[in-house]
């Protein structure tokens, strides 16, 4: 297993430097659903193991990128929605990061709280989807604390021009 990742990790900067363009690099908008996966796999600081889901829609244009989103976890009686707008570091190749900036709201039963995060994700493009690796840092408002977490989700790419 070592030198599995051993491997994965030496071949990795390979394959984001050295890869072909998409044949697509127009603007286009995306929905797409995702997990938080720490949450969904171990547990979280507060909670069991958990359903903890995200859904959203958004637009591409070259470098840059927003995002409008619901997340929903059940299990803590948390909700959140917000807007992401980001930077989209290599537009048009098939292994793509973005940074943004989440500017949210928190909602639970006793009160509605302004969250911000700050969110880098990694993409892996096909034609018409993609999927994607998130990390988030939170400053959680509603408990005054910063939490780190990990999202992974896919996204259905339409609206592309004529």
């Amino acid at each position: 297993m070592e030198r599995i990742f051993l491997l994965v990790l030496l071949l990795l900067p390979a394959h984001v430097f050295c890869q072909y363009w998409l044949t697509r690099e127009d603007p286009y908008f995306f929905a797409g659903i995702g997990v938080d996966l720490r949450n969904a796999t171990f547990g979280g600081t507060v909670n069991p193991q958990a359903y903890d889901g995200t859904f959203n829609l958004g637009y591409r244009n070259e470098n840059f990128s927003i995002i409008a989103y619901y997340e929903t976890f059940s299990a803590i009686e948390y909700e959140s929605m917000g807007i992401n707008p980001g930077y989209v570091f290599r537009p048009g190749k098939m292994l793509i990061p973005v940074a943004d900036l989440s500017l949210s709201f928190i909602r639970r039963p006793w009160k509605i709280f302004p969250s911000l995060a700050l969110n880098s994700r990694l993409e892996f493009h096909f034609s018409r989807f993609f999927v994607h690796l998130r990390g988030e840092y939170r400053w959680r408002t509603d408990y005054d604390f910063f939490q780190v977490s990990v999202y992974g989700g896919i996204s259905y790419k339409f609206g592309f021009p004529k």
